[in-house]
């Protein structure tokens, strides 16, 4: 037993040093274009493991983590360009006013389960994406927020990337604690059988209600990171196009997986990169990916992975046994 905890903690203490070495050296030899890519991976698998705390862990179907996310972004394009704040305090304030925004979004969409929280959440994302679109004496309506000041050291690409994957590092380091604590544990059984977690004295809304705005202040990072990488802001951060993004790296990486949005997110970026590139039918492969992955790969890739090596474990412990006289 013991044995076999040490060799699993190796197993992940090694993967996850071989894993810092390869994004710390990066930079040093990739193109810029590759190392703005991968930046925007970073960022896509925050946003995709924000969700997920709420999809994969608390069983919520969200469809507009976007207008989360595009509170973040907007919250620091207007303190920066509008109020002249600090840099640091631009980027602090963004997923704390996600996380307001998602307590009051929240507290009204947790009153309802299914398939009407889902319609909720789509609702005042829409809500968001309308005041941003219209109200241009403040959002700059469908003009966007454009020159976002930055501070000099984040005018190399190769700076953003590191300010990004430090950023990215420690939110995901808070997001995996969550998921591995109590309350993490709790927020499963919740997602199992609420009526039973209900029946054991779990307060179910409360709960729900913490991990969306938990959800939402990681989302309210994300964004910020994306305005400060792009260097501007636009309506279409708050679209119902982008909640299909996030949804789509969660689906394909797997929900019932923590590393699964972060290795949708790299997938999903390339192949759309890629695709879209060669077609202008982006949304026409987008559309085939989700079939096959409701059909083919309910679990995504982390768990389809996962299935196959414990298929190939099991097959090596049955010849195993047959050899032994």
């Amino acid at each position: 037993m013991t044995k076999n905890f040490a060799t699993k903690v190796f197993s992940i203490g090694f993967w996850l040093i071989v894993s810092a070495i390869f994004l710390l050296t990066l930079p040093l030899f990739l193109q810029a274009s590759w190392v703005s890519l991968i930046n925007e991976m970073l960022i896509m698998a925050l946003a995709g493991t924000a969700l997920n705390l709420m999809l994969g862990y608390g069983g919520m179907v969200s469809f507009g983590p976007a207008g989360l996310y595009a509170v973040g972004a907007y919250t620091t394009a207007i303190l920066l360009t509008r109020y002249g704040l600090p840099f640091p305090l631009a980027v602090l304030a963004a997923p704390l006013a996600a996380a307001a925004v998602g307590l009051i979004v929240g507290w009204f969409c947790v009153r309802r389960s299914a398939v009407y929280f889902a319609l909720l959440t789509l609702a005042f994302a829409q809500i968001i994406w309308t005041v941003i679109f219209e109200w241009y004496d403040f959002t700059g309506g469908d003009n966007g927020i454009v020159s976002i000041p930055i501070p000099e050291l984040l005018y190399s690409i190769t700076h953003v990337y590191y300010f990004s994957l430090a950023v990215v590092t420690v939110c995901l380091f808070l997001l995996w604690k969550i998921v591995h604590s109590p309350f993490g544990t709790t927020l499963q059984a919740i997602r199992e059988n609420p009526m039973r977690a209900e029946f054991i004295a779990v307060h179910v809304r409360r709960y729900q209600l913490a991990v969306f705005v938990l959800s939402s202040f990681f989302l309210g990072v994300a964004g910020s990171l994306f305005c400060v990488f792009a260097g501007s802001v636009f309506p279409d951060y708050a679209h119902w196009v982008k909640s299909t993004d996030m949804l789509v790296v969660c689906l394909l990486g797997g929900i019932y997986h923590f590393a699964g949005p972060i290795v949708g997110s790299g997938v999903y970026i390339l192949i759309s990169k890629i695709i879209s590139k060669n077609t202008t039918y982006w949304m026409f492969f987008l559309g085939i990916i989700v079939v096959i992955l409701v059909l083919y790969m309910r679990n995504g890739l982390v768990g389809f992975a996962a299935e196959k090596l414990a298929q190939m474990k099991n097959r090596s412990e049955v010849k195993k046994n047959k050899d032994v006289p």
